[in-house]
């Protein structure tokens, strides 16, 4: 790993944002969140409700933003099919759109980032245990859910024929389709897919790809297109993430 710490880490169901994540413009999309200040207790803005804590679970699709601070924030952002995200619904959220974490998890959270912070990947490893998040177990969806679910990860890009390649795979017409998977996972299709070509172009990005052809090769119609959608996803344009970024993909 780099001697310094990875500014942004990916993993396949999950991504650590660390540091540089203030003042987002008010945003909502479909991942799960967990925050914490290593520092001093943060500004959070969630729905309507304003308050300052060290750590917050928000669910997703729930609208929300950071206020400025003076110290490193950690911003986990997880998948919304996920096992850790069911995790986080049973564990913390218990049907709410957030929950104000306890300090004494925050100050843990603050310990592991002293002693790991210079190696990200054990950085999102140890936070993750002490937040007793794991991947333990395979969700129960339906085989064809998992089936897609697999499918998609293997795409090149989300292209326009995306759906109609999927009904294809699972044997499902497209209205059947979308009714299982928003009944299975909790979002809608076309919504997942959005995300997962946000995932794709990030990726191909930080593998060294310029951004109109990591773009377009994930399935955006344009450079443009893909930033529109970032502002409104994260709540950041792509450049203001890439400036405070370093990506980097793990399997």
């Amino acid at each position: 790993m780099n001697d310094i710490l990875a500014e942004a880490f990916w993993a396949f169901d999950h991504i650590l944002i660390s540091k540089g994540y203030d003042n987002p413009a008010p945003h909502r999309h479909l991942a799960k969140h967990l925050i914490f200040s290593v520092n001093n207790k943060f500004e959070c803005v969630v729905e309507n409700a304003s308050f300052y804590c060290k750590g917050v679970c928000i669910d997703s699709n729930v609208e929300h933003t950071i206020g400025r601070n003076d110290g490193n924030i950690l911003v986990f952002l997880f998948d919304e099919t996920s096992v850790l995200a069911r995790e986080l619904s049973v564990n913390y959220l218990m049907g709410k759109p957030f929950c104000v974490l306890d300090e004494k998890l925050s100050s843990k959270v603050s310990t592991v980032w002293e002693e790991t912070h210079k190696d990200s990947k054990k950085l999102d490893e140890a936070i993750l245990s002490v937040c007793q998040l794991k991947r333990s177990c395979r969700i129960k969806y339906d085989h064809r859910i998992h089936q897609l679910l697999e499918s998609v990860s293997q795409m090149e890009g989300i292209y326009q024929n995306a759906i109609s390649t999927l009904c294809d795979v699972v044997y499902l017409s497209r209205s059947r389709l979308s009714h299982l998977f928003k009944q299975q996972v909790g979002v809608s299709l076309s919504s997942y897919l959005v995300f997962e070509k946000m995932r794709k172009a990030y990726t191909y990005v930080a593998t060294g790809e310029n951004i109109t052809i990591a773009s377009v090769r994930a399935g955006f119609d344009s450079p443009s297109h893909f930033s529109a959608v970032c502002k409104r996803m994260f709540g950041l344009s792509f450049t203001d993430f890439r400036k405070m970024t370093l990506l980097k993909e793990v399997m």
